[in-house]
């Protein structure tokens, strides 16, 4: 009997891909589910290699800018890095209130580790990408992750 979870369904398993996601979250940033209000769309920032972009939203709200690195399957450093060179920069250009968040299918621990390290320079947040399938619809939302404290020691890289 196996005793490990079973993971959930990606958007590859539906046949979709990261294009696919950056034109559903253009058409309706909500779906991510991370402001209370209704985001704006900015613009996209494709990234090299398959399966990646950033998606740039404004709250009009909290007159806060969204900084969104998306990733399909596994979040890792590499993408860590992307958000926070893209942070840094979008600072730079323009000077207001800016929410970094990381965005995966998945948000391994290591990487939740980094980004609770990371937060003492750039305001990051991790969400997980759920994708679920009602007949021919497919439906994705973000899911938060919270930031493991500081507390306790750093997990194991595999």
């Amino acid at each position: 009997m196996s005793t490990s979870q079973p993971r959930q369904p990606t958007l590859h398993s539906f046949g979709l891909d990261a294009v696919w996601l950056a034109s559903r979250i253009e058409e309706s940033p909500v779906l991510l589910d991370l402001t209370d209000g209704m985001p704006r769309f900015e613009r996209t920032i494709p990234r090299p290699g398959a399966d990646r972009f950033a998606a740039i939203l404004f709250d009009p709200a909290s007159g806060t800018r969204l900084l969104v690195e998306v990733q399909l399957g596994d979040a890792d450093t590499d993408q860590l890095a992307r958000a926070l060179d893209l942070w840094a920069a979008e600072h730079i250009r323009l000077p207001v209130g800016h929410r970094l968040v990381l965005a995966a299918e998945h948000i391994p621990a290591d990487i939740a580790h980094a980004a609770a390290l990371a937060r003492a320079t750039a305001p990051v947040e991790l969400l997980e990408l759920r994708a679920e399938q009602t007949g021919s619809i497919v439906n994705v939302y973000g899911e938060p992750v919270p930031l493991p404290s500081g507390d306790g020691p750093a997990p194991a890289l595999p």
